[in-house]
């Protein structure tokens, strides 16, 4: 390998005759001496350096480019340099440790690196201008089939009664009464399962649409507890408009309880592929979300107010008076989380841990974590479910080292958990209780604000820090309210633009948000079939993100179609 530098980066996909993938770079080291490359990830949080290879016995190295490598040179001597480093997708990198070299400690680059997040921009793009074309071709097909039916109709009826009276004698049709929805609502719902059908297709392979690593917030973290949200958003306005009708409050328990429990079910079957019962998956999305369905419903079922205080009235905390036997209900549920959270210490492990386990901290000279991944959440879920019937995968089981399952959907998450699914539902109680726009939205932004403010303290305001850190694998209190944070936010935003001003009708988004749950069973049914799913041999991000991007399209092609027939799966 040569040191001039080379502008075709973006055409060398080899590292010492092994075919880079996406995200993974080269690395190589010229010296006359024995050295030995230490190096870790920065995402591995307080963790040690580990030898990596010896050089000059060793072939180049393949890196990752998702993160920072952090990296000590040594030889017999002892440390050389250190020292940390970005490396670029498929960029070819050398440390040169010769006599006489400059800057031994930085690695020279030697063919530049890809533009990795170039093709999230031109499908941003080809997305917008798509979306464009069909308004701008709907509003073409409007206009022509408007001008003939007006030539066809009333242009022969002006002449004929010699004035510009316009008469149309068709018989009128009698339609079925079409039940009343929150554009806004289905639209957010919508744009959850588009994201989500996204995010587990693969996100394009880029980071940012892969779950944090452990502590931490990417966009495929925040898709699941949005989701939630509107449920929780559906679940008031539902049971509100069924009560108010005379339905037996014990008939709405039944049928909640009946949907969670095939909620549950459909989320077993749909993580038992190649499984028998014996390791079969018990936790899972559909489970969580069947969990805290089951308890916010059975809350609002009991306490659930329909006479004068949730009509519309002026009362600056009546969204509070309708809601506080709930809200209380679900501050000690949370509350029971945290306490456990920070109080009781899984067997061998210190009080209060909820980190990933494995090296964690181990730079610290910590080896006693070993075992206690997701801390006590982690012990509760291997004990009363078993370790076979956890979730098998995990991005930080590789970049940890972990030794012992932990699964995202573990039971102690549902605690809190609620809390996201109540604040849909409160957010619901808001536009029951007001029938002033300004007053929702004024009420939307004033919890966003709250919420956010609250999950940033705990956290500190930072990604490892404070004593409840962000965290997804175990829905930790911050990771709530946060995430339920955004989604106060974007139903204000979504409410201003379509329900009150109708500046945008959410198509089709709107469409997917009817059928949500249809679409995101099939896509996990058939994430992994053609043409959802296509094989490609060394992939990049532009292969994966286009093939990612048209299997959301179809399914959102899908939920048009069910529209069209008027077709709504629901449980």
């Amino acid at each position: 390998m040569g040191f001039g530098f080379q502008n075709v980066g973006s055409f060398i996909r080899e590292c010492n005759g092994t075919t880079l993938r996406y995200d993974q770079a080269c690395l190589s080291i010229l010296t006359d001496q024995e050295v030995t490359i230490w190096s870790q990830y920065a995402e591995c949080d307080g963790c040690k350096l580990l030898p990596t290879a010896t050089f000059p016995m060793s072939d180049p190295i393949i890196v990752r480019t998702s993160d920072t490598l952090l990296y000590a040179l040594k030889n017999s001597s002892g440390i050389i340099c250190k020292g940390s480093y970005q490396f670029g997708e498929y960029g070819q990198y050398v440390f040169n440790l010769t006599e006489g070299a400059k800057n031994k400690c930085l690695p020279r680059m030697t063919a530049e690196p890809d533009a990795a997040y170039l093709p999230i921009l031109t499908t941003i793009l080809i997305l917008l201008s798509m979306a464009t074309m069909w308004y701008v071709v709907k509003g073409i097909g409007k206009r022509v089939v408007a001008g003939r039916l007006y030539a066809r109709f009333f242009a022969r009826e002006d002449n004929e009664l010699g004035s510009e009276t316009r008469v149309l004698t068709e018989v009128s049709v009698v339609r079925p009464p079409v039940r009343s929805r929150l554009r806004s609502l289905d639209i957010f719902r919508g744009f959850a399962i588009a994201l989500m059908i996204f995010v587990n297709a693969g996100g394009g392979g880029y980071s940012v649409f892969a779950h944090s690593t452990w502590n931490g917030l990417t966009v495929a973290d925040v898709v699941f507890p949005w989701f939630a949200f509107t449920m929780g958003e559906a679940l008031v306005l539902s049971l509100n408009t069924k009560l108010r009708t005379a339905m037996p409050r014990t008939t709405a328990f039944y049928q909640v309880v009946r949907r969670s429990l095939f909620l549950s079910l459909i989320g077993i079957v749909l993580g038992s592929a190649n499984s028998t019962w014996t390791d079969v998956r018990l936790p899972g999305v559909l489970q969580r979300l069947a969990a805290m369905y089951l308890i916010v419903g059975a809350l609002e079922c009991a306490l659930m107010r329909t006479t004068q205080n949730i009509t519309p009235g002026r009362s600056l905390l009546r969204d509070i008076a309708t809601g506080w036997q709930q809200w209380l209900a679900t501050i000690l549920l949370v509350a029971i989380q945290v306490c456990i959270s920070l109080t009781v210490a899984a067997p061998g492990c210190p009080r209060g841990y909820s980190g990933p386990g494995g090296i964690h901290l181990s730079a610290a000279g910590n080896h006693s974590l070993k075992n206690c991944t997701g801390g006590i959440a982690g012990y509760i879920d291997r004990t009363l479910l078993g370790p076979a019937h956890l979730y098998r995968g995990g991005t930080f089981k590789e970049l940890y080292r972990t030794v012992v399952p932990h699964d995202p959907e573990g039971i102690l998450g549902v605690f809190s958990g609620v809390l996201v699914v109540q604040a849909g539902a409160h957010a619901t109680r808001i536009m029951l209780a007001y029938n002033h726009a300004r007053a929702r939205i004024m009420r939307w932004v004033f919890w966003s604000i709250m919420f956010g403010v609250g999950g940033g303290a705990l956290c500190m305001f930072s990604k490892n820090g404070g004593p409840v850190p962000i965290n997804k694998n175990l829905w930790s209190v911050s990771y709530c309210l946060v995430t339920s944070s955004m989604a106060f936010f974007i139903q204000a935003v979504l409410y201003f633009i379509v329900d009150l001003k109708n500046k945008w009708g959410g198509r089709p988004l709107y469409y997917a948000g009817q059928n949500a749950l249809f679409l995101y069973v099939g896509s996990e049914l058939l994430k992994r079939h053609f043409p959802l799913h296509w094989y490609l041999e060394a992939p990049t991000h532009a292969q994966l993100l286009a093939t990612h991007a048209g299997a959301m399209l179809i399914w959102l092609a899908v939920g048009v179609f069910l529209h069209r027939k008027r077709i709504f799966i629901t449980l």
